[in-house]
């Protein structure tokens, strides 16, 4: 079995076989307390539908369900309320962002909280620290840019260094910054994973709308986002206009690794700098991307063996799911945890120095697993690492 809560649980009722039996022969709007939260103890990582011997795709089946369902299922009901609350208002994150960000910037390194946003421990540095060079210094001159960005709710408000780290890498291979429309808001995977389809078309038009006014290619640095942003044409799909704009909007999208891995390649001259001691570093594969309709796994790796002095190791086992599922960890923190556990078994077998990832919801999740403990690897997103370089 594929499913990462099936193999933490054991049970059958709890796999992709087991729920779809479920659906099969109840109605979801009169589920029963049990029924409901069989529903919702499931990641929507899209493991099953690779295996689907019957090609189904069960996380949207699922999805359907969910949105049947009447009764509140899991943990800690208000704080997912608030922060599905939080993500749909792009005003009220940002103010909440903005007003909570010094005291944030003035925890204890061993804060709780800090572990809880993913927040880097004090003093901890993330990426290699390279010396500024003036013309990085220097004002640029206006020109057309080749990108816009969509950056996704962590990056903007909570680890703005990710987007600083984006920007940097797309002004180096393109030779101007991207351009980010300031009316997008969060791409609303937490909304519809919860059944809050309404909340979720909401946010997918808003974002269509904000990239309408021109037709760059819209480079995405969060793979979850990524994920989402691509299913706008089905999430629409009741509206034949928004469908169409969505389609259009879907077309344009790059993710992040795919895009350097590209650019890369097209500077056949191009090479990465050694690093002056040498490391071993995990790619920790987001499940929205290795279960994706078209994988993408392949092009970080390229990415990090193109790095002198940095050695890419494998998990024992293959790629593992970290267990966050963007509010599952929330609804289900015992089966998040006993997956993530899963995970860093895994990594304490591979000893890596670092663990590298693009997803924002897997950064924050194996952060707080494996804490600010000097003798941990760090954990940072790929373009944080790659921006030192650079």
């Amino acid at each position: 079995m594929v499913c990462p809560v099936f193999q933490v649980t054991g049970r059958e009722s709890l796999s992709a076989r087991g729920r779809l039996h479920l659906l099969e022969r109840l109605d979801p709007a009169l589920a029963s307390a049990a029924y409901a939260e069989i529903l919702s103890q499931c990641l929507l990582c899209g493991a099953c539908r690779s295996v689907c011997s019957r090609g189904l795709d069960p996380p949207d089946l699922f999805l359907a369900g969910r949105k049947r369902l009447v009764r509140r299922t899991g943990r800690q009901a208000l704080l997912r309320a608030i922060t599905r609350k939080a993500l749909g208002n792009p005003a009220l994150l940002a103010t909440i962002a903005s007003l909570g960000r010094p005291l944030l910037d003035r925890l204890p390194a061993d804060s709780g909280l800090r572990l809880r946003l993913g927040l880097p421990a004090e003093g901890w540095h993330l990426s290699p620290a390279l010396p500024e060079t003036p013309e990085e210094n220097a004002a640029q001159p206006p020109s057309a840019p080749a990108l816009a960005f969509f950056p996704g709710c962590y990056a903007t408000h909570l680890h703005r260094e990710i987007s600083d780290a984006t920007k940097k890498i797309a002004a180096r291979f393109t030779g101007t910054r991207p351009l980010k429309p300031e009316e997008q808001g969060c791409c609303g995977l937490a909304a519809e994973n919860a059944g809050d389809s309404a909340t979720a078309k909401r946010l997918a038009r808003r974002n269509i709308s904000a990239f309408a006014g021109n037709s760059l290619p819209i480079l995405t640095s969060c793979a979850s986002c990524y994920s989402q942003l691509r299913r706008y044409p089905e999430l629409l799909a009741d509206n034949p206009e928004w469908q169409a704009k969505a389609k259009a909007f879907a077309d344009r999208l790059i993710e992040f690794s795919n895009f350097v891995a590209q650019a890369m390649a097209a500077e056949p001259a191009f090479s990465m700098p050694p690093l002056p001691t040498p490391r071993t570093v995990v790619y920790h594969d987001p499940c929205h991307l290795r279960f994706a309709a078209n994988p993408i796994t392949a092009a970080p790796r390229e990415i990090l063996r193109s790095i002198p002095g940095l050695h890419l190791t494998e998990l024992a086992n293959g790629s593992q799911c970290c267990g966050q599922g963007g509010l599952f960890h929330l609804a289900q923190p015992e089966l998040a945890e006993k997956i993530r556990s899963r995970l860093l078994d895994q990594l304490a077998q591979a000893e890596p120095d670092l663990v590298t990832t693009t997803c924002s919801g897997c950064l924050i999740h194996i952060q707080q697993g494996l804490g600010h403990n000097p003798g941990h690897p760090e954990v940072q997103h790929l373009a944080l690492l790659l921006a030192g370089f650079l």
